[in-house]
This record gives C-alpha cells, sequence and structure tokens, in this order.
C-alpha cells in the first residue's frame, strides 16, 4: 500500500496485520521492488526521472513476532550507506554496492512486537543516491557460529550479525584445475535465477573462504555453504565459478526445494589467456583494518587476491606500511603469490603509491606540500623506487591532479611550474574509473610527449571483497612466472621503470617491435566471457588507426586479434612512440560485474573493457 506525502512517494504500510499459514513461512512487509532518491539530481540517466520516494517507512503488525529473527531485502546500486532502523533501533546499514544483492540482517530478541512496527531505510548522504529496494521480509532464524574475535571484528566492517534461514540446505562447492587435477583458489558467484540478485549466503568468512552476499572467495577450491529454499518456495539457482582475468568461467544450476538434501557441484578451470613471463600484479589494495573504510579483513584480502590470480600484490594501506607476509604465511596461501609491502602517501595534493618498502620504517609524511617536498619525502622512505600518482581525474579535498586549472593536456606541463615526478600512472583504476575510458590515456600520452618517463598502470583499489573487485584493473610486468611464490621482486621494478607495463581491465593488448624494427605486431587478448571489438593505434598520441575487431574472433579465448604493421604504415619515425588501445564491452554479470565510475561527469555511462600496450619507442 502506498500513500502520496507532500509529492514525494512513500512506501508506507498502515498497521496491517501479516499473518504466517505456519512456522518458517516468510513474512513478506513489502513485495515491490521500488526506486528510492535521497537527493536530486538523479544519480544516472537509466532511471526514472521521478522516483518512488526519497525513503522507506512502513508499518506492519504481526501475529508472532518472537519467532522472527532475520530481515531480508533486496537492493541495487546502493553507493551511499543508507540505514536500516527497526522500532527506532539502527540495526546496521545497507551494504554499499551497486551489484543487485540480497541482503539478511540479524532482528535482536524482543525487538518485534504485536502491533505498531516501523522499518526505516533512509540515508543524509551526499551527492543524491538513486537506489532500488524492495521484496522485504522477515524470516526464523538462526545465527551463523564464528570465534568471538572474529565476530567483533566482521560487525565493526559491516555494522550487523549474520543469520540464516532456518528453511535452507547445504551445498558443497568445488574447483580443480584442468591442468592437475587439484583445486585451486577461484570465485563462486551465486545468482538467485528467477530475481537475478546475488544471494544471501549461510555462512562467514573464515581462514579458508571470504563470503559477502553472492561471493565466496576460496583459498583451496573448496566451500560449503547454506542456501534459502522450502517445499513453498523452491528456489533455483545460477552457481558461477572463474579465476579472474585468465581463466575460464563455469555456470551450473542447482535447486533448493526444502526436501533436506544436499547438494553438491564440481567445477574444472581451464587457463585461457597466456602470458608467459608476464605477472599479474594489483599495485592498489587496502584493507578495513589498516584503512578503517571498506569492508575487507586482511584475511579475506588474501584469499580474494589468490581467487583472482593476483600473483604480485601490493599492500597500499593509506600512510602505512603493512606487511602481508605473516599473514599470507599463517593461512596457507604462500604458494599463490609474491606479496610486496608499499604505502599510499595520502596528501592534500594527490595520492601516490609507494613501494617498496621496509615494512619497519617510518611512513612518508602525507602532510607535506608543495609536490618537491612530497616526493622528495616519498623517495627517501627506505626501499622506495616506485611512485604512482593514483586515479589523477578524482577530485579529493578539493584538489584534481589533472584538473585544467593545474595540467596543461597541449603541452604536458603543469601551469604552476610544478614538475610531476612520479614515474606510473594509474590509466585504469576499476574502483574509481572514469566516464571516458580514454581520458587518462590521453593525459598519460601528453605526459610522454612533453618528456616524462613515466608507465601506464592498472589497478584496482580495492577496500572491499566484492564491491570494487580486486585484481579487476590490474598491471602485467615482465618477469619469471615459473615460480609465483618466489617472483623476483626487484625483476618486477625494473619493468615499471622501463615502461614495460601491461595494463589490463578484461583485455590484454601487445604490441611488439620486430627484431630489426621494420614493423610491430598488435595482439589483444582475453578469455572466452569478455569481448574485444575495437583496437585504436597510436603515434605520439595521436590516433592513426582505428579497427573493428569481428564478432565471432573478439569472442574467442586467447588471442582474439593479431595484426603485423610496417613502420610506414603508422607513419612511425625514429624518436616516435607507438602504442595500441583495445576495448570491448562491460561485464553487466554480476560474476565479474564493472562498477560505474567513482566521480562521474555524466548521467550517462557505458561499461567497458580495455587493454592498453606499454608505449614502444622507435629507434
Amino acid at each position: 500500500m502506498h500513500a502520496v506525502n507532500s509529492g514525494i512517494i512513500i512506501a508506507l504500510i498502515l498497521a496491517v496485520v501479516i499473518p504466517r499459514a505456519h512456522a518458517g513461512e516468510p513474512v513478506v512487509i513489502e513485495a515491490d521492488f521500488l526506486h528510492l532518491r535521497n537527493a536530486e539530481p538523479r544519480e544516472w540517466s537509466r532511471f526514472a526521472e521521478k522516483a518512488d520516494g526519497d525513503r522507506l517507512h512502513i508499518r506492519f503488525d504481526l501475529t508472532a513476532p518472537e519467532q522472527l529473527k532475520l530481515l531480508t531485502l533486496r537492493q541495487e546500486e546502493t553507493k551511499h550507506a543508507w540505514t536500516i532502523e527497526l522500532n527506532g533501533q539502527k540495526l546496521g546499514a545497507l551494504p554499499r554496492d551497486h551489484h543487485h544483492l540480497e541482503h539478511g540482517i540479524a532482528v535482536p530478541p524482543g525487538l518485534l512486537k504485536a502491533a505498531g512496527n516501523v522499518l526505516e531505510i533512509s540515508t543524509g548522504a551526499t551527492p543524491g543516491d538513486d537506489i532500488r529496494l524492495g521484496d522485504i521480509a522477515l524470516h526464523d532464524g538462526m545465527e551463523v557460529l564464528v570465534d568471538e574475535a572474529r565476530a567483533e571484528l566482521l560487525f565493526q566492517q559491516r555494522g550487523y550479525r549474520r543469520v540464516v534461514p532456518e528453511m535452507s540446505a547445504t551445498l558443497t562447492l568445488t574447483a580443480n584445475a584442468a591442468e592437475s587435477g587439484v583445486g585451486m583458489p577461484c570465485r563462486f558467484t551465486i545468482i538467485d535465477a528467477e530475481t537475478g540478485a546475488l544471494a544471501f549466503i549461510g555462512a562467514e568468512s573464515d581462514d579458508k573462504v571470504a563470503i559477502r552476499e553472492g561471493i565466496i572467495y576460496t583459498l583451496d577450491g573448496r566451500a560449503e555453504i547454506r542456501l534459502a529454499g522450502d517445499v513453498e518456495r523452491p528456489r533455483r539457482y545460477e552457481v558461477y565459478c572463474g579465476r579472474g582475468f585468465e581463466y575460464s568461467l563455469s555456470r551450473e544450476e542447482v535447486l533448493i526445494d526444502g526436501s533436506g538434501q544436499s547438494h553438491a557441484l564440481a567445477y574444472t578451470l581451464k587457463r585461457e589467456v597466456p602470458t608467459p613471463r608476464l605477472v599479474a600484479c594489483d599495485p592498489h589494495l587496502h584493507t578495513f583494518e589498516f584503512d578503517r573504510h571498506g569492508d575487507s579483513s586482511l584475511t579475506e584480502r588474501l584469499i580474494s587476491i589468490a581467487g583472482e590470480g593476483i600473483e604480485l600484490p601490493v599492500s597500499t594501506a593509506h600512510d602505512k606500511h603493512i606487511d602481508y607476509r605473516e599473514e599470507t604465511e599463517r593461512i596457507g596461501a604462500t604458494k599463490w603469490f609474491t606479496p610486496i609491502a608499499g604505502c599510499e602517501v595520502t596528501t592534500s595534493l594527490g595520492h601516490f603509491n609507494a613501494f617498496p618498502v621496509d615494512p619497519g620504517s617510518r611512513p612518508a609524511e602525507h602532510k607535506l606540500r608543495p609536490w618537491p617536498q612530497i616526493f622528495a619525502n616519498i623517495y627517501s622512505t627506505p626501499g622506495v623506487k616506485i611512485c604512482i600518482l593514483n586515479h589523477a581525474r578524482d577530485v579529493h579535498r578539493g584538489f584534481r591532479p589533472l584538473d585544467a586549472a593545474n595540467f596543461d593536456r597541449v603541452t604536458g606541463t603543469f601551469k604552476n611550474g610544478w614538475k610531476l615526478e612520479a614515474n606510473a600512472m594509474e590509466l585504469v583504476n576499476s574502483g574509481a574509473q572514469q566516464t571516458d575510458p580514454l581520458e587518462l590515456v590521453r593525459d598519460w600520452f601528453a605526459l610522454l610527449r612533453s618528456g616524462h618517463r613515466i608507465a601506464g598502470i592498472g589497478s584496482s583499489d580495492s577496500h572491499t571483497v566484492n564491491f570494487a573487485i580486486p585484481g579487476q584493473g590490474r598491471t602485467y610486468l615482465e618477469a619469471p612466472d615459473d615460480d609465483v611464490a618466489a617472483i623476483p621482486v626487484d625483476t618486477a621494478i625494473a619493468s615499471i621503470l622501463a615502461g614495460r607495463t601491461w595494463v589490463s581491465f578484461g583485455l590484454l593488448a601487445r604490441l611488439d617491435e620486430s627484431p630489426d624494427g621494420s614493423s610491430v605486431t598488435v595482439q589483444v587478448l582475453g578469455p572466452g566471457w569478455t569481448r574485444a571489438d575495437r583496437v585504436r593505434l597510436f603515434r605520439n598520441g595521436e590516433e592513426v588507426d582505428d579497427l573493428v575487431v569481428d564478432d565471432s574472433a573478439g569472442r574467442k579465448a586467447g588471442i582474439k586479434w593479431e595484426r603485423r604493421f610496417t613502420r610506414e604504415e603508422l607513419g612511425a619515425e625514429s624518436g616516435d612512440f607507438l602504442c595500441a588501445v583495445a576495448t570491448g564491452p562491460g561485464i553487466t554479470g554480476s560474476w565479474w560485474a564493472i562498477m560505474p565510475p567513482y566521480q562521474p561527469t555524466s548521467p550517462d555511462f557505458s561499461p567497458f573493457v580495455m587493454g592498453i600496450s606499454p608505449v614502444v619507442w622507435v629507434k
């Protein structure tokens, strides 16, 4: 039932008695999936101009309130933290997550009553947030038990304790490598086949699995969970299994019907993208413990790193030196990657990732200004050789490093006379990407033309288990990869210093010069679940060719497209630099969904995948 209030439509149920046919049946208190907007203007043009309301406010009565222990709902496109209040008590907040997901939260004993219950979900955050919310129900439930120390940390991270429906069944998941038949780290994604939402999972993270709504990262390819479903409401689930950019993706279905039957699904993962002597690096990673925002614990971060196939992760806590090695050894993850200690130096004049660092050394001073002092301080930190300019077109503390007021893209110089002394810059930050995929690429080209020797970087900037997927944006570096537990860090660092960096965001673009320098070969690679549809070639930052990739080829696993070009065809002369950029439509499926821009410049956005080659300097 809905009522109009001062021109704003607010979901409202007045003194409705909601009976249950039998114990265990959910009590639905809002069946619709509503569109809410807390403030104008609308966030994205895909939303209707007029929302259903600016908050959710529901009044309801119950016949047996003491039996209900779990509140579930569906949400989508939730950028801000919307507070959930029941009878004046804060239960928690909606997860900040753009995904369509089913969320569950414990209801404290004695909070519900027979008459006059009030549920309100609202936010006072700015700017405006368009979300979808509904399918709200109360259930019998049972708490997921974890040890008290972990339970307290989880409560701090997410603000609620996990409860699962009593009507549920056990699902066992396994994933093995095609080559060896041995279990390997991976990601399971579980989606309700009817609603398309990431499913609420009856399990909690531990030393082997990292769990969020609809998501399980596992360190050994094994997981056991509980999923809701009963005789009155059987539920069919789609269950995906993958391991990040280089591996295949598989899908199975399972029906949970309340019969008490246990279920099992087994998967085999194949490597689809050949990357010999290239190691996958994510140089921008955070955790809740050390940054106090996001939701990923250190243990969950390490499991998700392994599950996405990142071989060279860099810890970049804000203004702290965090060493992943001790926890990596404790949980038995050492064979899957080589961690590097770093730091995100969070100044008022830009954010800079610096590494490698001596974990015991003092972090660079983040309150210094102007740039000359900042860079001198960063490079004086023991061990530091790399300084990455992060998300250079985002505003932090009122400053945007590559804003037109500071940076002249025509000349590639800074108007205040400062010099950018970073030796690398993010071209793709999958957790804070740009509306225009080529915006930062053009800035990079301008800096290269002006004489900067600066490497292109791909990263995730992930603070969470799933909202921004770790390793979705990544950088490939030249280094021996026969033992990913012992990657020679100095060799990988030398690859960045030499500008030999491949930026990957669902695709990998290569541009390799022939031994005699007379031609270059361009390749576009990717798994079978991403698609390339376009390849652009640049000389000195100017586009010289724009090529369409055939649809069937663009969907292939491995090498999707390949072509050789002579120097004459590209008009290249000695001293010029060449670069290839491949793009394609973005992933919208929840198994690897591309998140929208962090600071959009338009209400219109089309998700994309991208691969950017290193520049090749013509001899």
